[in-house]
């Protein structure tokens, strides 16, 4: 599951509020992951969990100053719908307000997913020529 997220040995990353169930398909000991107690700058991935969008706005909006060039990271709520105030529009229009894009999805475990870069701002002066 970790290659599928695209976590690769030797990354740093963060997970936040992880069910145990998902830590085990995920294994990050096992794939060597260098597994961070909280974001800190330079984090490369990050999984977060969460079933409020208060809690995605918060910590969207701090994670992405703290992400590496080349970072991502993915956003999973509960599944059914309803399990939560969340659904993927709602993580998609909260996302694109934080200056996040959208690249993948995936579900699993109990869990709907998506994953996030962060958006690369156009430069007009060059888009102009």
């Amino acid at each position: 599951m970790a290659a599928r997220l695209g976590f690769k040995p030797g990354m740093r990353v963060w997970f936040h509020d992880m069910p145990q169930a998902v830590r085990e398909a995920i294994a990050p000991e096992r794939t060597a992951l260098e597994e961070m107690g909280c974001a800190t700058d330079g984090v490369q991935g990050v999984h977060l969990f969460t079933s409020r969008r208060d809690h995605l706005e918060r910590e969207l909006g701090a994670l992405r100053g703290l992400l590496a060039s080349n970072g991502f990271c993915w956003v999973s709520w509960p599944e059914p719908a309803g399990a939560s105030d969340l659904a993927s529009e709602t993580v998609a229009d909260v996302a694109a307000a934080h200056g996040w894009e959208q690249r993948d999805r995936c579900a699993f475990e109990g869990w709907s997913g998506v994953k996030l870069t962060p958006r690369i701002p156009t430069n007009p002066a060059k888009s102009a020529t």
